[in-house]
Order: structure tokens, then C-alpha cells, then sequence
């Protein structure tokens, strides 16, 4: 039940150096497992340190493909030999080298972190996706018309982002295990959230009430949604009356200002950019790792639906009794995978249905995020109204410049007479 609180306390990490490089973070993570810790704070240096090795795992794959450019680029063309590609060095004959035999297996995990980031902190039904055939003609218009449907696009989804010699396997169990993998990223940002970001993410007076389970329910249960259980009703959280998920709120829906908190950014900004990615995020000059990061890495360059609501599950976690990210809260009991599926119906649909209030949402965050790029008109999603105005008598300039005069029709009916009666002689 909401009600049910967890007192425990929950010892915080010892501060130790950061950023000193992927192998001394890892190596520094090591060297605090000792006898002497709870079973709560090894809980959570081991999910430091899967998030740290999957930073590692990416920013070494990101190098490996910047050395792989620089190779292609000096070493003189040749004709590929065409050869199988294997998936697992145990499946690969010994005259492969092991680093191809083990390109795909890492390229469908990467795929899978980037599934976490734009699409989904979570699979509809694990089991069937990955036995559902694929319909090649579907129609994204009939997503949310039944579970089957859901499951279908999101296995759409999946396809769209899994490599292409990993798309004809995904049946095998290897492929299932390997996107799987992403449940390590979920933890991974769940952790990263918690602790190394949480200075970016509240302020002085909210982080004096994050230690305990009991505290945050206390301090933040109105603003996560929390409505107290009446005589004929129990407590539960509010999917939308959420405080947490408006700019401004008046206690009832407003779709101009939902998904609109500053926080939901900051967190999607601690996903793309690292633990100190929201520093600076709403001025001209935000912060960039200069180590690979999962923004350059996956190559994204538009905000999606899924990473909104993602961030709004994640803020409502953040800020609940939960000490674990998991599919249902532990404390809360929150479906926080039905919570998702919520968001993104209502985003989704609205962006099929073309409503002006998720184009100026997506417009919004990406004018945050991805201030440089384009619109489909070519304007700069993060211009401002001077910029953008400008930009308008322009176009209407070259709109208006004037045309080559062309003749009216019936003075070139007499021309082609004349041209006709020279030609007859006549």
C-alpha cells in the first residue's frame, strides 16, 4: 500500500575522487567492497560499478570506432572478403579473430541501451515480443488499439534499432539476453539519479530529505501525486494530477504545461550527458562530457516521445519512498511500467493526432537539448522569437520576388497565329 514506509536509513556513498578515467573509477569502486559494509551500501556500489563498466563498455566501443575511421582512411581500399559474422567468440571458427566475433553481440547490447534511452524504460511482455512475427505492413496508428498491437510497435521499435545481422537472429536466445541487459542500465541511471546527480536535481532543501524512505514519503508524497485513502476509497498515486510533471500546476490537467518541469529535463539530461550533464543545460553554452557520451554515441539528435515519459517515470521515482527502481515500487506500489505505457499513449496519440500541445512539447525540448538543429522547415528548433521572426522576412522576401513577366493568354494566341500564317507563307 502507499502508506507502507521503510525507515531504514540509507547510508550514502563515501565521497571519493571522480573522473579520474573509466579504469581508476572502476578500480576506486572495487576498493570499498569490504567486510565491514551493509548488505544496503554493497547493494549500491554494485550498481555504481555496473554503471560504471557500462560507461566504460561504450566510451571503449565509441574509440574503437574512431580508431576504425582513422584506419579506413589511411589504409589504401581493398575488396572485403565476404565472411559470416558470429555472435559469440564460442560460435566463431579460430581463423576469425575474436574481435569480430564479438562485434554483434556488443553492438545488439548498445542497441539496447539505446532502447532505454528513446523508447522504453521497459518491454510491454518480455516473453512475447520476442516470438511475435514481425508485420512488415503495420500501422503505428493502431499502437494502442489492443495489447497485441502495443507489443507489436514496440517490437517495431526494436527492430528499427537492433543491427541489421541482428535483426534475422532475434529469435535466439543470445539476442533476447543481450537487449535484456538494458535491466543493468536501468539500474545503472536509477543509482546515478540517487547519488552522483542528485545535487543537479534538488535543491538544498529537498536533498536534506532524501535519506531515508520514510523522509522522501514524508516531504515529497504531494508532489509525486500521493491522494490519501477516504471511507470508500484507498490511497494512490495520481498518473497526471502530479505536481512533479508541470512547469505550473492549478490541481487539475493542463496539457500546456505538463512535461514541462524543468526536472524531467535535467534527468533526461543526466541520461544523455553523464552524472553532471543538467549543469548549465538551460543557458547557451551547456555542459559536454569530453568523454564519449550516450548523446554522441547513440547519435541522437531529436527529443522522442519515449524519452519524455521515461524521465517523467524517473522524476516520480526519484522523488518517491522506493528504494529500488523495479517495475512496481517497492514502498509505493507504483506500476511504474504501467506508468510509462500511460505517457507515451497519451504523447503518441497526440502526436498522430497532430495536437499542437505535443509539437510545441517536442519543440520545446528540443530547443533545450538540440538548440543547432533543424526543424523540417529548416528553422532552428532552439531559436529565439527575434531569430525566428527574422527568418520568417526572409522567406517571404524570396517568396515575393518578382517573377519573369509572362504575357497574357490571349496575347500569346495572337503570337502563335502570326508565327503560324509566316510559316504558311501567307
Amino acid at each position: 500500500m502507499p502508506q507502507r514506509i521503510d525507515s531504514e536509513s540509507e547510508p550514502t556513498t563515501p565521497q571519493r575522487p571522480r573522473n579520474q578515467g573509466p579504469l581508476a573509477n572502476i578500480l576506486n569502486v572495487f576498493q570499498e567492497f569490504t567486510p565491514s559494509k551493509t548488505q544496503r551500501q554493497m547493494r549500491g556500489l554494485r550498481e555504481e560499478l555496473q554503471g560504471l563498466l557500462n560507461d566504460a563498455e561504450d566510451a571503449f566501443s565509441a574509440k574503437d570506432s574512431e580508431i576504425a575511421d582513422l584506419s579506413n582512411q589511411v589504409v589504401p581500399a581493398r575488396p572485403r572478403r565476404r565472411r559470416k559474422r558470429f555472435h559469440r567468440a564460442d560460435d566463431a571458427p579460430a581463423s576469425l579473430d575474436s574481435q569480430n566475433s564479438e562485434t554483434l553481440e556488443d553492438r545488439t547490447r548498445k542497441a539496447g541501451r539505446h532502447f532505454i534511452i528513446d523508447e522504453g524504460l521497459f518491454f510491454i511482455d518480455e516473453g512475447a515480443i520476442w516470438s511475435l512475427d514481425v508485420d512488415d505492413d503495420f500501422d503505428y496508428s493502431t499502437e494502442f488499439d489492443s495489447k497485441s498491437t502495443r507489443i507489436q510497435a514496440q517490437l517495431q521499435d526494436v527492430i528499427r534499432l537492433l543491427p541489421d545481422d541482428a535483426v534475422s537472429r532475434r529469435t535466439e536466445e543470445w539476442i533476447g539476453d543481450a537487449v535484456h541487459g538494458m535491466g543493468g542500465q536501468r539500474s545503472a541511471t536509477a543509482y546515478r539519479l540517487r547519488r552522483p546527480s542528485l545535487k543537479h536535481l534538488a535543491d538544498a532543501t529537498d536533498l536534506k530529505h532524501f535519506t531515508t524512505s520514510s523522509d522522501r514519503f514524508e516531504n515529497f508524497k504531494q508532489r509525486i501525486g500521493y491522494v490519501p485513502a477516504t471511507d470508500t476509497a484507498g490511497a494512490y498515486y495520481s498518473a497526471f494530477k502530479a505536481p512533479i510533471l508541470y512547469d505550473e500546476f492549478a490541481g487539475e490537467i493542463d496539457v500546456d504545461h505538463l512535461f514541462r518541469n524543468p526536472l524531467l529535463l535535467n534527468i533526461h539530461a543526466c541520461i544523455l550527458r553523464g552524472a553532471d550533464g543538467p549543469t548549465d543545460l538551460f543557458k547557451d553554452n551547456p555542459y559536454r562530457p569530453q568523454a564519449p557520451y550516450m548523446e554522441k554515441i547513440h547519435n541522437i539528435t531529436r527529443t522522442s516521445t519515449g524519452a519524455i515519459a521515461n524521465a517523467a517515470v524517473l522524476a516520480i521515482w526519484l522523488y518517491s519512498a522506493d528504494t529500488k527502481f523495479l517495475e512496481r515500487g517497492n514502498e509505493t506500489n507504483i506500476n511504474y511500467r504501467k506508468r510509462y505505457r500511460q505517457y507515451v499513449e497519451e504523447l503518441r496519440k497526440g502526436l498522430t493526432a497532430k495536437k499542437a500541445w505535443v509539437d510545441a512539447l517536442l519543440n520545446y525540448w528540443d530547443g533545450v537539448f538540440f538548440p543547432d538543429a533543424d526543424d523540417d522547415d529548416g528553422a532552428a528548433r532552439g531559436a529565439g522569437d527575434g531569430e525566428n521572426a527574422e527568418m520568417e522576412s526572409v522567406v517571404d522576401a524570396f517568396a515575393n520576388a518578382p517573377s519573369l513577366e509572362t504575357p497574357p493568354a490571349v496575347f500569346s494566341y495572337v503570337i502563335c497565329v502570326i508565327s503560324y500564317l509566316q510559316m504558311a507563307g501567307l
